[in-house]
């Protein structure tokens, strides 16, 4: 094969595919890809993050210390107060195939040419960054779903003589703001494409008056996102300062090499090649369209690359970016691919997409491959873990009820799948800022036993440790608990016993000079 930059820059209108067959494919894989995720979402245990979220749905509110509210309102939804790990996990599913469906419309749209609405669907199905997204219960699905369809709205809004589409513009990316504050990114990128749609000239070119609409829009919006603003106001902005402060790990090395690594593999090496002569035609290109894409895309990215520079940064940060250069590839696909180039970016695109449903699908028996034939071995298994959660807590719920202890952990993930699995209350420790809904959530009496229940040794704490001497009157290792799937270890737990806890003890558990 050439040179993959040299074939990603060929021109080969022709050559790329015809609209029928493209099209055709790309609405396979669309359809094939949910069909898989609903059986992932159906098999997979509950992560920890899943079920916090779940905890959530129990008790809506219009916002929450970690994230806005949208992941909440979803899961509520669509469970109705039935505990199914299928129903929780349901509409992100769709917010999928929402998301392919709006991309679609914009690059065939933006392009003039069904190819290119074929090829931005096809490669956010392929690519692994949006199989996590709509698979499992999180705030990027609706955020992605809402960052495709507000690109499509923002299309037909830029079009100075049909100012009206700006009204459901307006409440799609407030709604994404809902669904994350990184949404504000896509906010601000659609404003400025609007203000340039605008600008006095073109309104005397094409004789239409200033946009109407825009107070209705500006109106609608601010109504929508209100309720999270007066919520956030309301408890200190905690939301805010977590956002801007307690969300960020400072680290002297920061992961920048690590952050490029993983871009590649949530992208696939394919999609992640053709995002550069994309990006280079977005900054060379003067039209709305590109000005659009390009503010949407390229300030996140920046962002999360030069504070990578100094802190750890989550590849799903530049999920909504991955959606606007997904939907950039599209619109420049007709002329920037040919047949080998287009094969070059969807096939490996296609593979590693099948190997992470293969491994969703049979994980123990991927877990054991790659143990044995590649001599590869996770740390208590990664995120194999999750099949060890349902078993521990029928466990841990018999030996909780046996002496009358309450179920400590400093994890509001972990807490949250004890009560998802076998209705143990929540009750979260420790001064990770994160999940600090959970610190209110313990109500009753509290009984003078606990046991604290981690992932780690109590050895390897030394926090802990002091803190657990000091808040009870007597502190007992009560040993490991290791949980196995056919023979295959996913996870070993360390178990601790409190005795003689007071509230005065149990203040002192909370960390609360440090949270």
């Amino acid at each position: 094969m050439s040179n993959p930059a040299a074939v990603l820059g060929q021109v080969g209108l022709r050559g790329l595919a015809s609209p029928l067959a493209i099209t055709r494919v790309a609405w396979i894989v669309v359809v094939v890809t949910t069909v898989l995720r609903l059986v992932v979402a159906a098999r997979l245990p509950l992560s920890g993050d899943e079920a916090y979220y779940w905890e959530w749905s129990r008790r809506l509110a219009f916002g929450y210390v970690d994230h806005p509210p949208m992941v909440a309102w979803l899961i509520a939804l669509s469970t109705l107060g039935a505990k199914s790990v299928f129903l929780i996990r349901l509409p992100f599913v769709l917010c999928g195939l929402g998301s392919a469906i709006a991309l679609s419309a914009f690059a065939t749209r933006a392009a003039g040419d069904e190819r290119a609405g074929a090829v931005a669907a096809l490669l956010l199905s392929l690519a692994p960054f949006a199989t996590i997204a709509f698979t499992m219960a999180a705030p990027d699905g609706p955020e992605l779903f809402f960052w495709s369809l507000s690109l499509y709205l923002a299309l037909r809004a830029l079009d100075a003589s049909a100012p009206s589409w700006r009204v459901p513009l307006a409440l799609s990316v407030a709604l994404a703001i809902l669904s994350s504050v990184l949404g504000a990114f896509l906010a601000v990128g659609v404003a400025y494409a609007l203000v340039l749609s605008t600008s006095p000239a073109i309104v005397r070119r094409l004789h239409v008056r200033p946009d109407q609409n825009a107070l209705v829009a500006a109106l609608l919006f601010a109504v929508t996102i209100s309720p999270y603003l007066f919520w956030d106001a309301s408890h200190g902005w905690q939301a805010l300062r977590f956002a801007l402060l307690g969300r960020h790990t400072p680290i002297p090395e920061g992961n920048f090499l690590t952050l490029i690594g993983l871009t590649v593999a949530v992208l696939t090496p394919g999609i992640f090649l053709a995002a550069f002569p994309a990006c280079v035609r977005l900054l060379r290109g003067s039209s709305l369209i590109e000005r659009l894409l390009l503010a949407t895309s390229l300030p996140l990215l920046a962002l999360c690359f030069l504070l990578s520079l100094r802190e750890k940064v989550e590849f799903n940060w530049i999920d909504g970016a991955f959606v606007s250069l997904s939907a950039a590839i599209g619109f420049y696909a007709p002329r920037m691919f040919n047949r080998t180039s287009f094969l070059f970016v969807a096939v490996p695109a296609g593979i590693l997409s099948a190997i992470l449903f293969l491994v969703a699908i049979t994980p123990i028996g991927s877990l054991r491959f790659v143990e044995r034939t590649l001599g590869i071995h996770l740390r208590n298994q990664g995120a194999f873990e999750i099949w060890a959660f349902e078993p521990a807590a029928r466990d841990l719920v018999k030996e909780a009820a046996a002496s009358g202890a309450m179920v400590m952990t400093d994890g509001y993930g972990l807490s949250s799948v004890l009560d998802f699995y076998a209705g143990i209350p929540p009750v979260v420790i420790g001064y990770d800022r994160q999940g600090q809904e959970a610190r209110g959530w313990l109500g009753g009496q509290m009984p003078p036993t606990a046991i604290f229940f981690d992932k780690e040794p109590l050895g390897s704490r030394p926090d802990f440790q002091q803190q657990l001497a000091r808040a009870c009157a007597v502190v007992t290792d009560d040993g490991t608990r290791t949980y196995s799937v056919d023979g295959q270890v996913t996870r070993t737990f360390y178990l601790t016993r409190c005795e003689g806890l007071t509230p005065a003890g149990f203040s002192l558990l909370l960390f609360k000079n440090k949270v």
